[in-house]
């Protein structure tokens, strides 16, 4: 049985490992399958393809997007995207000028709370592309105001917190439409979180393939309650470690709550079949799908 994990970030957004390094690693852990899903970017498939290739991983390629369903803040994960989809990656750029602009509207708050910083600090703290609090309670450490990433959030940049900035208002539905329209599958990431599951039936009406069932954060209980709801609507069930390498604040254990083997077959026949809509005839050239895994959709 193949070790699959489908969901981690890079230093191209909040993560603490490079592409290169993260591929590595993963290939140190055993693991065969790898997805590289950073917050609002793309910025770092190409290199973590490519190193891929040099060790032996398979790399499917993705996103995670942050989007809202009312006031409520959610996460969707793109599997098998085209990383060079032109669409995607202007929505995706709209959507990291907002993290740019939310990281100098907290660094004011924490101004005020006479906590001061620099914006370039914090931007240069983001390595790729893709600015998030992370990096801002990391320079309030680098400052001596706080001891460890979880403090941070814990006492000013989580919700109702004194230096929390909620993000632009992403439609959730948009955010489905450009997974889909660059060939990608979308899911609903760590439902679990949320506490609201009732938003899953009217995400299902506008286009969501898929809920990450597997994450470290859903006990047994929740594990088995998102796989009714997927075989009740039909969805695909995807999951991984959610892996970002900062222990205390995000989950640390690359390669846990891996997705089966036949759940990941399932994704493939589902991608397979989203590319197929997306590109038609002349898109099955630029597929990251292998045409022997392929197979067909079971939606």
């Amino acid at each position: 049985m193949r070790l699959i994990d489908l969901h981690t970030h890079t230093t191209a957004s909040d993560g603490v490992l490079s592409p290169q390094q993260l591929v590595r690693f993963a290939k140190d852990c055993n693991i065969s399958v790898l997805a590289v899903t950073d917050h609002d970017t793309l910025e770092g498939l190409p290199v973590a393809m490519e190193e891929a290739v040099q060790v032996g991983l398979q790399i499917v390629t993705g996103v995670e997007i942050t989007a809202h369903v009312g006031d409520l803040e959610v996460h969707v994960l793109g599997h098998f995207i085209d990383p060079d989809d032109n669409r995607l990656a202007e929505f995706l750029a709209s959507s990291r000028n907002d993290r740019i602009e939310r990281a100098h509207r907290m660094i004011g708050k924490l101004w005020t709370l006479g906590l001061p910083l620099d914006a370039n600090e914090v931007l240069s703290l983001a390595r790729g592309s893709s600015v998030g609090r992370p990096h801002v309670a990391q320079a309030m450490i680098n400052r001596g105001y706080v001891t460890s990433l979880k403090e941070a959030f814990d006492r000013y940049l989580s919700l109702g917190k004194p230096g929390y900035v909620e993000r632009a208002r992403i439609p959730v539905a948009l955010a489905i439409r450009a997974i889909k329209e660059a060939g990608g599958v979308p899911s609903l990431a760590h439902p679990g979180q949320y506490s609201h599951d009732e938003i899953i039936p009217s995400l299902v009406q506008q286009g969501l393939m898929g809920l990450e069932v597997y994450h470290l954060e859903h006990d047994t209980e929740s594990l088995f309650r998102y796989e009714r709801a997927c075989l009740k609507y039909d969805l695909l069930a995807v999951g991984g470690s959610d892996y970002h390498g900062t222990p205390g604040l995000r989950s640390s254990g690359l390669g846990r709550s891996a997705v089966p083997e036949a759940r990941f077959e399932q994704l493939l026949a589902a991608a397979s079949a989203s590319r197929a809509a997306a590109y038609g005839c002349k898109g099955e050239e630029g597929s990251r799908i292998p045409r022997d895994q392929a197979g067909q959709s079971s939606r």
